[in-house]
């Protein structure tokens, strides 16, 4: 086995290695199990078909993960969750005493393209936090995966990025010279999946219950803000991965943009904001809405993109203080470093027609969150 540092490590042999050997036999079983043998044994039998066919979704149940290939990483794969579940404990046999200290469990809710790659990273930076990068935990936890289980791919995942460097859409985000290899003793973890954790609640919202009924750590979130008008506009761009490939695949920044306009008169990428990104944008408020008044207050934090690259250093002090993490001489000024002083305006990469801005400036108006951007415009 390889840890965080790329270093081999011995799993201790008292039979467990067998023992996962023969679970993940019996998964596989289960799917080939015949159920008109088990139909002969009268109520009993029934009961077992039930039980079986349960379990029989949950091993052909299948979840994407985020594959890692340096700067080119932005694609995921498809896994049998069953298989994800076997590779979480035989790594967790080894973090086993760490990953059950944890004291806080934190997600992101929000929407895509608000910043939540950046402050996963800067969490993750810190030497006791660990946060994966694309897993959506909460998907693993809707599919039936025991948290330990999502703790311990947390952990694996989370290592595994920053052995590829950090890199995802083009964008590097590792945090230089901190401790993105260090996690002991282990406090938080948590997942970097905003907008998939808000959908996943959204179809079945007693996953929130769940997590609040759980005795193992507290559940913590982060509403990451961001101008909504750069949210959509980035939502629109990116709407069909034509963009994300081609931000990718541009080795010169500087071409980037004559690329872009080529791609927007070409079709290929928007060049107007997209009603149906607009429409997922106000689904999305409503689950956050809901979240935000089942959360205490102390486990929920509003964190602002904007405030964040004006100043990172007190913006980031904030988010340690509400993960109760200690203090770490450089942590900030290192995590500070890696923050572009001003963040991305894409609302100024499409157009907007009036009845589009008359849109978001009522979704303004109407969440409170988002009350602050109410008097912002666009060109």
């Amino acid at each position: 086995m390889v840890d965080g540092a790329g270093k081999s490590q011995q799993i201790p042999d008292h039979g467990h290695t067998r023992r996962l050997h023969a679970i993940e036999s019996a998964w596989v079983d289960i799917i080939h199990i015949d159920i008109n043998y088990v139909s002969m044994h009268g109520k009993s039998g029934m009961r077992a078909i039930d039980n079986l066919r349960s379990l029989r979704r949950w091993a052909r149940s299948r979840h994407s993960i985020p594959v890692f290939e340096g700067r080119k990483s932005r694609g995921h794969q498809d896994r049998f969750v069953w298989e994800l579940t076997t590779q979480a404990l035989r790594h967790g046999l080894s973090r086993q005493r760490d990953l059950r200290k944890i004291e806080t469990f934190v997600q992101f809710a929000g929407f895509p393209r608000s910043g939540h790659s950046l402050i996963g990273s800067i969490i993750d930076a810190h030497p006791q936090a660990r946060v994966s990068h694309e897993l959506d935990a909460m998907g693993l936890l809707a599919k039936g995966m025991p948290q330990l289980a999502i703790f311990a791919l947390i952990d694996r995942m989370a290592s595994e990025f920053t052995r590829h460097g950090r890199y995802w859409n083009g964008y590097c985000y590792l945090v230089p010279d901190a401790h993105h290899e260090t996690a002991a003793p282990l406090r938080v973890i948590g997942d970097k999946k905003g907008d998939a954790a808000v959908r996943w609640i959204a179809k079945n919202p007693a996953l929130m219950d769940r997590l609040q009924a759980d005795r193992g750590p507290v559940s913590k979130w982060i509403l990451v803000l961001r101008n909504p008008f750069d949210n959509i506009a980035t939502m629109s761009l990116r709407h069909g991965r034509a963009y994300d490939a081609l931000k990718t695949d541009t080795e010169n920044p500087a071409d980037f943009p004559g690329a872009l306009r080529d791609k927007q008169r070409e079709g290929i990428i928007a060049s107007e904001a997209l009603d149906s990104q607009i429409d997922e944008y106000v689904r999305l408020c409503r689950t956050v809405n809901d979240m935000r008044h089942k959360t205490a207050a102390d486990d929920w934090l509003d964190l602002s993109l904007e405030e964040l690259t004006a100043d990172p250093s007190p913006q980031i002090a904030r988010l340690i203080k509400f993960l109760d993490l200690p203090p770490v001489p450089g942590y900030i000024d290192q995590c500070a470093s890696m923050v572009n002083p001003r963040a991305n305006q894409t609302r100024d990469l499409i157009e907007w027609p009036q009845a589009k801005k008359d849109r978001v400036h009522a979704i303004c108006r109407e969440f409170s969150f988002l009350q602050r951007y109410e008097a912002d415009h666009v060109g």
